[in-house]
């Protein structure tokens, strides 16, 4: 019997994906000891998921992974379909998602559409996490896991003969939908599986087509094949086929592959090269019915998979493990009890569910043409606008994705009368339009001018390791005693877990210890925040990049911290 390591009882997380990349990387910027281990002998080199929605930028830039993404990531073409028969001249151009204007607390929007392959996107990931002198263990399968009250002993093969026991304080399980860590604590998937449909996904290189578009080749209720460049020097693209109505497990094999290409989009101009990697599934929709178990968590595909309709999955699956991320910190470091790792799933699983509804409901807008028979052929060309391939609901960027009816939150203007069942349902729709609350996304605001003058953003500000109190301040009024109070209630926490940010809606405010004062210099903060004229309003927002509470006083920030389990 192999020996229990004892060392500094990590983190263990399972799976080197993105979502437990981003696990790992959030973990140790918070300085918690992590163990990263995949069962893969080797780095994959396939595209999978390459599309990033304006959240992931955010998450990216909270991290200090933004700018290498943005050099490594290509521009996203156009999506263009072609008639049939014939296969060559265009039917239709658009764009797979809707451009959005940028706004004040929204400048994200105006970013560029990128792309970027997988294993490039998950390359970035293991450099940064190098830099905390952490990295992936592979060839490293967990097999079995034992929990007690103080920690959990895993059991870990390696290289397919070496056992260890390794004694971890928590287990995060990153696997995939194919993966153990979801078994071994019984959680269950639920949902539906395509079972007469199926997709083939391949990288390829290929001769005689234009990198500058995304094309597309369709005949409703039977197929559809996509081509996209995949932003490599060497003519690679990622290509799929789409089955609807009938299962291409035989077209794993590559020349069968280009055969059926071939014969059903009549393109037999193209040469097709080296195949970089293959792989097939059927589409699934199904979620856990819980996403813990004692100190082992699910995130990512270990916890929902569901089409790649509306790009979701990947930009889903880090957002599990931003917000589980500062909550085991907070836990691991004695400064909350174990009560706060609760609110991962309550505050998750729905909007998991609200995006499986999404996502599904594209899918089954790709496959509604199956009734249409023969004469549905000719719309191949819509079928782009108006299905699979064309995703338009604002919803899918995910900026609006909430948690309004968190345990952890509190709001001292209340919600509105609405119950806990009708806040769930807009987890991920929101609430455009209306002010923001405790539980939305934290709204940018630029034009920040600090006491020497420089300007800043407020997403610039905020950090992923520890909380940030937004304190807006009056001009007018005796508004020091408040301050003060509010002040002193924010450093009853540990020295050092938190950050407090003073803002004036005309001056700066006067110099504090320990606090940094801006002044918003043209009132985007004070707008976006929906601050009222001469009242002091205190907004605390967590280390994930959302409002934790929005309060007037010492007593609401009390009432807050009592809700996030802190042991003060």
């Amino acid at each position: 019997m192999p020996a229990v390591a004892t060392e500094d009882k990590p983190v263990l997380i399972v799976g080197a994906g993105p979502a437990g990349l981003i696990a790992a990387l959030t973990l140790a910027k918070n300085g918690i000891p992590v163990r990263i281990v995949d069962k893969l002998p080797a780095f994959h080199h396939a595209t999978r998921g390459t599309g990033t929605q304006p959240r992931s930028f955010e998450i990216y830039q909270f991290l200090g992974l933004l700018e290498d993404y943005r050099r490594a990531a290509h521009p996203l073409p156009q999506m263009r379909a072609y008639k049939l028969p014939g296969g060559t001249e265009p039917a239709k151009t658009w764009n797979l998602f809707e451009r959005k204007p940028p706004s004040p607390d929204r400048p994200i929007l105006g970013y560029p559409l990128v792309a970027l392959g997988q294993y490039r996107l998950e390359g970035i990931f293991r450099e940064h996490l190098a830099k905390h002198g952490v990295q992936v263990e592979l060839a490293t399968e967990l097999t079995h896991l034992e929990q007690d009250a103080d920690g959990v002993i895993a059991t870990l093969k390696k290289n397919d003969t070496d056992v260890e026991l390794a004694r971890v304080a928590y287990v995060i399980g990153a696997d995939g939908g194919r993966g153990v860590t979801r078994k071994l604590i019984g959680a269950v998937f639920e949902g539906q599986t395509r079972e007469f449909d199926g997709h083939v996904w391949a990288d390829v290189q290929i001769e005689g087509l234009s990198p500058d578009y995304w094309h597309v080749w369709s005949q409703p209720g039977r197929f559809t094949v996509t081509m996209r460049a995949t932003g490599d020097d060497n003519g690679q693209f990622h290509v799929g086929i789409v089955g609807q109505n009938f299962d291409p497990i035989d077209l794993t094999d590559s020349e069968k592959f280009v055969n059926f290409i071939y014969e059903n989009t009549d393109r037999r101009d193209l040469k097709f090269g080296k195949f970089l990697s293959m792989t097939y599934w059927k589409p699934k929709m199904r979620m856990v019915n819980k996403l813990r178990s004692g100190r082992v968590f699910l995130v990512g595909d270990a916890a929902h998979i569901h089409s790649p309709t509306g790009g979701q999955g990947l930009n889903t699956s880090i957002q599990d493990s931003f917000n589980l991320a500062w909550k085991l910190a907070l836990v691991y470091k004695g400064i909350a009890s174990s009560e706060l790792l609760s609110s991962y799933e309550s505050e998750r699983l729905p909007v998991i569910a609200s995006m499986l509804a999404i996502t599904t409901a594209l899918y089954e807008r790709l496959i509604a043409a199956k009734d249409k028979g023969s004469e549905a052929v000719e719309s191949s060309a819509s079928m782009g606008m108006s299905g699979f391939l064309h995703w338009q609901s604002p919803a899918l960027g995910q900026l609006d994705l909430n948690y309004r009816w968190s345990p952890i939150v509190y709001d001292a203007r209340g919600n509105g009368g609405l119950d806990d069942a009708a806040l769930k349902a807009r987890a991920y729709t929101g609430y455009p339009g209306e002010p923001v609350h405790a539980g939305d996304r934290a709204p940018d605001a630029p034009e920040l001018v600090d006491e020497e003058g420089k300007e800043a953003r407020l997403h610039d500000i905020l950090k992923p390791t520890m909380p940030t109190f937004l304190v807006f301040t009056p001009d007018a009024g005796d508004a020091e005693k408040d301050l003060d109070s509010i002040v002193q209630a924010v450093h009853k926490l540990p020295q050092g877990t938190f950050q407090i940010v003073v803002l004036g809606r005309h001056n700066t405010p006067a110099h504090r210890e320990g606090v940094v004062s801006y002044k918003d210099g043209a009132g985007h903060a004070f707008n976006t925040y929906n601050i009222e004229e001469g009242k002091v309003t205190v907004v605390a927002v967590r280390p994930d990049g959302y409002i934790g509470a929005f309060v007037y006083d010492a007593g609401g920030l009390q009432t807050y911290f009592s809700r996030l389990n802190l042991r003060l």
